[in-house]
């Protein structure tokens, strides 16, 4: 096909596009989705992980008016967040799927492939449809995103990022002369997404910002947000009791917090071939944005402060030391800017090569994440598992920190509650309760060692432990009482 053959075909299809703006949404939607199974589909085998055992006890103890308004509830759940909708998510998928986990982990890829897609529909508001795929595909293929994906203790997170995107999405379009109603979607969209995570709580601070409308427009429409900004103040200190703070652990240390924050490129990208073509192409287009003045500095420098300031807080505890969920934002507004300064006037099929070539690059980070991530998740799918459907009469669990450290009494707690939790799903629960011991001999007072075989975590499964194995892990026990009386 010749030159104008080629340029008049592309204008038809532009034009068909824009008297069906339906057909580039679906189409997109339909993308997304399915690349969502593909790459986080394999969650749907998963077990519990994690927190799941706490959050789905308290859940299924307290009811939602408890837990966003009862300050003592609140703090139960969490000291340092108000986050309620982390419960909420919990309770609304026992409501509906109980203990089978599948369903709980349906609904939360079905959050993360429809945030993807109002992703996209947000950046179509000022970029065009490759760049804006180019950044929806972008935020499924992050390691955040790997993270949020395999673990329902983050649905709040995915929650939270389709009410942002829907509140952005009504702000624009109301602002380029839409009805009243997309202003109320929008307001309302942002206080749901405040009871899901503090950290959408900035999205007011941004809004104004946008390049949409102008300046007295966007100051008129943004009084409904400021005072959903004023109320959230109030409410969290009604449920914390102070007006900022987080974590109490930790001391903060600049030169640390510093050196964690210079850290965070290489967190999200990786150091190996992908990651380095990645931060390469990215910072190549990044500069030839800002050359050609395609760049809005007030939203560039505003995304900054509101992707880092949040994060020097957690440099004093728990510590940002891996691409998890307290990175997502950052990997928002990578990928947002990745759809910003993508060239625009690049030929189609040079534009679709390198397209494909940055998915690719995407793609072999995520592959990276997924591979270092998957002991993790069999080994918490497996503990699960085990403490789910162990025999409470003749089988105890003995459980040993990671990586060397301690995790005072973490394990036994979550493993506890969720097997609570469960038996109240279960038609003829067996009475009696969970037995766990952790390596500090916690939980070994309540064992009857005459009956019960510990087993832990060995090989990839749950195996009983030897006499002398019980021995070597619990020398307290051998001390007191004969190994061989724990089969």
């Amino acid at each position: 096909m010749d030159a104008p053959a080629l340029k008049a075909a592309r204008l038809a299809l532009r034009t068909h596009i824009d008297r069906h703006p339906w057909i580039e949404c679906l189409s997109a939607t339909l993308l997304l989705s399915l690349l969502t199974l593909l790459v986080h589909g394999a969650s749907l085998q998963g077990s519990w992980r994690w927190d799941d055992g706490a959050h789905l006890s308290y859940a299924a103890q307290y009811t939602p008016w408890q837990y966003f308004l009862e300050p003592h509830i609140a703090q139960g759940h969490s000291s340092a967040n108000v986050a309620p909708w982390n419960l909420l998510f919990y309770d609304i998928n026992l409501s509906l799927f109980g203990m089978a986990a599948a369903g709980h982990y349906a609904h939360l890829l079905l959050l993360v492939g429809l945030g993807a897609a109002l992703f996209y529909a947000v950046l179509r508001e000022w970029v065009e449809p490759l760049p804006a795929l180019i950044g929806a595909v972008a935020l499924l293929l992050g390691k955040p995103t790997a993270h949020i994906a395999a673990g329902l203790m983050h649905g709040h997170y995915a929650t939270g990022f389709v009410f942002a995107m829907l509140s952005i999405l009504g702000w624009t379009r109301y602002l380029k002369g839409g009805r009243g109603y997309w202003l109320g979607l929008s307001a309302l969209a942002y206080l749901l997404a405040t009871t899901c995570k503090e950290v959408y709580v900035p999205l007011v601070v941004l809004l104004p910002f946008l390049p949409v409308g102008t300046r007295p427009q966007r100051v008129r429409a943004l009084i409904p947000f400021v005072l959903i900004a004023l109320v959230y103040i109030g409410w969290r200190y009604l449920l914390l009791g102070r007006l900022v703070g987080g974590y109490s652990q930790g001391v903060f240390d600049a030169s640390e917090a510093l050196r964690q924050l210079l850290r965070v490129p290489k967190l999200l990208l990786g150091s190996k071939p992908p990651g380095n073509i990645l931060a390469v192409v990215f910072l190549g287009l990044l500069c030839l944005a800002a050359v050609k003045r395609r760049l809005h500095a007030p939203v560039f420098f505003v995304s900054l402060g509101i992707v880092l300031l949040p994060l020097i807080p957690l440099t004093a505890f728990p510590g940002i030391h891996s691409p998890d969920r307290y990175l997502f934002v950052p990997w928002v507004a990578f990928s947002a800017c990745l759809a910003v300064v993508w060239p625009r006037e690049t030929r189609p099929v040079f534009a679709l090569v390198g397209g494909a070539a940055l998915v690719a690059a995407l793609a072999g980070v995520h592959a990276q994440e997924k591979q270092a991530l998957r002991p993790n998740l069999a080994y918490w799918d497996t503990l699960y598992r085990f403490a789910l459907s162990l025999d409470k009469e003749r089988q105890a669990i003995f459980v040993v920190p990671e990586f060397g450290g301690t995790d005072d009494g973490y394990k036994r707690s979550v493993l506890i509650r969720a097997r609570n939790t469960a038996d109240l799903f279960a038609p003829k629960p067996q009475p009696g309760d969970l037995h766990v011991v952790d390596e500090k001999g916690r939980g070994l007072e309540q064992v009857p060692l005459a009956t019960l075989q510990l087993f832990e975590f060995r090989g990839g499964d749950m195996v009983p432990m030897p006499p002398e194995r019980v021995a070597e892990k619990l020398p307290s026990l051998a001390r007191g009482q004969p190994a061989q009386s724990v089969r």
